[in-house]
């Protein structure tokens, strides 16, 4: 089993019951709703929403409900290759904090995978 890595600074996200975490670094800012940008929640067929939009660099957004920061430094459990196929390969693993485990994606290849599952869940 490889090494677990490791990440410092991570972005805590809600969406609706669920929860995702994306490395902080991959985040160029943080918006409001605006026009361009694709809803968390379709990850788990729900319906759209969000209160906050992450924008990386290349301007990939993705939209989240809620999102808290967290500046410790977080040993990365990689996934298993089904697991990590299931997301389109954006899942970078899990990180535990807080009492829980959350899954890490890559900010960029969640936002493709999203597009690519469709129309928004009604």
């Amino acid at each position: 089993m490889p090494r677990a890595a490791r990440v410092e600074g991570t972005l805590l996200c809600h969406v609706g019951l669920h929860r995702l975490a994306f490395e902080a670094n991959e985040v160029a800012s943080i918006a409001a709703p605006g026009d361009d940008w694709v809803s968390a929640r379709r990850a788990f067929r729900e319906s759209a929403g969000a209160q906050r939009v992450l924008v990386t660099l290349t301007g990939e957004a993705v939209g989240v409900d809620g999102l808290e920061i967290d500046a410790e430094a977080l040993s990365v459990l990689p996934p298993s290759p089904v697991v990590a196929g299931a997301s389109g390969g954006s899942l970078r693993g899990f990180v535990l904090t807080r009492g829980v485990l959350w899954p890490l994606v890559h900010l960029d290849g969640f936002e493709r995978y999203l597009r690519g599952l469709g129309p928004e869940a009604a």
